[in-house]
Parts: structure tokens; C-alpha cells; sequence
């Protein structure tokens, strides 16, 4: 039997990857920051009615050093997921030496104790083109200028990650590596919690005017079968992997669920792009935002769905779940 380790267990994305990996017969170590923690991933998996007896734990922080090695142990595949959020403030410079070093922590122990390969969650971020780009249509060559003007330091941060990721696999012949490269990642999550992301369906399901941002869409579903793929599949081995069904737009969000949900009063007033772009001078959330809008790219996902077989579901069928999955559990 394999066995895989996720890190970050209590993550939104490491939840449905440690899911899809135990019902697909794997064995699953994950990390955690304390063991303490493990027994909110056991009970939720238990809740959605996955058998857990084949899942283990193991502490370690992506900040520190220690407990890599023993976390890696017989280990044959990494999947590593976690990764630093942005929080309130993605303009924090700590971010940038914290997802440096969390990478190196990872990887480092990966080589030391024989992985045969690891699989870590990038970001489109790495991978943004700048909004005065003439010719915005994006594939995994693409890696997104640090000087742009328009990202912030989470942004910068994750193009750091990767390369850093790249450079240490490059110095040696053992461990192969695959980049996975989502945008957005929505989707209902488990046992009743919430998810990173909900507050775009709050917003919206309780009548928020909607910015007229662009968000490549990847179901948090989608890309723990991604990241399952390239693991199992040699052909991933060197490879980055652009993570998303489709764009669309705030908006169109809106339009999407005030269709399907008459008794909510959902707004599709748009906010005009000029409000953002003010707004983003004195609060840094709207900074966020501001990178959004008004970018006309598209972002090509044709390598992942022909070389893996990836087939993600329509970013209207991601929206629609993910807001039943809010209202039936009383979120919104």
C-alpha cells in the first residue's frame, strides 16, 4: 500500500485531498501544527463517512525545521498543499522569507528521506500576466514579472515558493516534482465547515453590489483529484499544471444565483472599476481586488485535461454547490 502525506491536514483543500486519496485506498499521513488538532480532521472525514483507519498524524509547522524527516517516513509521495495565507494584510513582507522557507523545509526532508516525488500547490499568482499585457492568453511557461506593478507581496511570496521549489529539485536526481497552479479555489467544504473562500457567497447571497473582478475558477473538489493525478503519473514529473475550469466573473456569480435563488436577495448592481482602483489606495483588501479587475486573459488549462486526463466540473455547477452547501448548513 502507499502511502501519501498531505501537510497542513486542517486546510480546505488538504481535507478533500486526504478524502479522495483514503477512498481511493491510499495510506495518509498528514501534518499538523499540534496533535490536538488531528482530531477535528478525524471528526469531520467521519461526519462525510470516510473510514479514517487508515489515516495518521504527524506535528509539524511549515516555519520550522523539526519534525520533517519523522513526518516523511516511508513516505513514497508528498503532496504538499499547505501554504501561508495572505490573511487581512497581503502586503505583509514577512510573507515572502515564510513561504521561502516552507518550501525548503518541505523539500529538503522530501530528498533527505527518499520521496519519490512531490506534488505542491503553486498559485495562479505565479503565473499573472500584467493588466497592460497586449497578448494576456496564459500557459504554464508563464511566470508572472515581480516588478508588475499591480501584485502584492502574498502574490510575490507565491512566485518565490515555486521557484525556490524548482531550484532545490534541480540540484539533484532523486525526487521529481509537479507544480499544481489554481486560481480561485471554491467549493463546499465538509461537515458543516467553513472554507477560506465562503465570503465571496456571503456577499453575494446576502445582496452585497458585486466588483467587477476575474476569478479563474477551480474547484476545491477538481483540484484534490489534480493533484491525485499528477502524483500517479509519471508523465507529471518536471511539469507545471495551470488548476481551473473556467473564468467568470463576480457578476456573473450574481446573475447565477439570483436565478437559482429567488427568495435571497441577491444583488447584480456591479460596482464601477474606477470605485476599486480609489478604493485600493487606502485599504489593502480593495488592493486585493484591484488586481482583478479589468484583466483580460485567459488562462489555458488544455495540459492538465490532456496529459492527465483532468476534467473539471463547469464553474456554474462550483458556484451553485458551494452556496447550497452555505445554506444548508445555516452559514448564510
Amino acid at each position: 500500500m502507499k502511502k501519501v502525506l498531505v501537510t497542513g491536514g486542517t486546510g480546505f483543500l488538504a481535507g478533500w485531498t486526504i478524502r479522495e486519496l483514503l477512498e481511493k485506498g491510499y495510506a495518509v499521513r498528514t501534518t499538523v501544527r499540534s496533535m490536538k488538532k488531528s482530531e477535528n480532521v478525524t471528526s469531520m472525514l467521519e461526519k462525510e463517512g470516510v473510514d479514517t483507519s487508515r489515516l495518521s498524524f504527524a506535528v509539524a509547522d511549515l516555519t520550522n525545521p523539526d519534525g520533517w524527516d519523522d513526518a516523511m517516513k516511508d513516505v513514497d509521495f508528498v503532496l504538499h498543499v499547505a501554504s501561508p495565507l495572505g490573511g487581512n494584510n497581503h502586503e505583509d513582507p514577512t510573507l515572502i522569507p515564510t513561504a521561502k522557507s516552507g518550501v525548503e523545509n518541505v523539500l529538503g526532508a522530501a530528498i533527505r528521506t527518499g520521496v519519490k516525488k512531490v506534488v505542491m500547490t503553486s498559485s495562479e499568482a505565479a503565473n499573472y500576466p500584467d493588466k497592460k499585457d497586449p497578448n494576456p492568453a496564459v500557459n504554464e511557461d508563464f511566470w508572472t514579472d515581480m516588478s508588475n506593478k499591480w501584485i502584492t507581496n502574498y502574490q510575490r511570496s507565491k512566485i518565490i515558493a515555486e521557484r525556490t521549489a524548482w531550484e532545490i529539485i534541480g540540484k539533484q536526481n532523486q525526487t521529481s516534482l509537479a507544480t499544481i497552479l489554481p486560481g480561485a479555489i471554491l467549493g463546499p467544504n465538509m461537515a458543516g465547515k467553513r472554507s477560506s473562500t465562503d465570503q465571496i457567497f456571503e456577499m453575494l447571497l446576502k445582496g452585497t453590489p458585486s466588483p467587477n473582478v476575474i476569478y479563474p475558477v477551480g474547484d476545491v473538489r477538481d483540484l484534490a483529484e489534480l493533484h491525485i493525478l499528477a502524483m500517479e503519473n509519471d508523465a507529471a514529473d518536471g511539469q507545471r499544471f495551470i488548476a481551473e475550469s473556467e473564468e467568470m466573473t463576480m457578476p456573473e456569480m450574481a446573475r447565477i444565483l439570483k436565478a437559482a435563488y429567488l427568495d435571497r436577495k441577491v444583488s447584480t448592481v456591479v460596482i464601477p472599476d474606477f470605485v476599486i482602483s480609489v478604493m485600493a489606495k487606502f485599504q489593502v483588501p480593495m488592493k486585493v481586488l484591484n488586481t482583478m479587475v479589468g484583466l483580460k486573459y485567459h488562462r489555458d488549462s488544455t495540459k492538465a485535461r490532456k496529459l492527465l486526463g483532468w476534467n473539471p466540473r463547469p464553474a456554474k455547477e462550483t458556484v451553485l454547490d458551494t452556496a447550497q452547501y452555505l445554506i444548508d448548513n445555516r452559514i448564510v
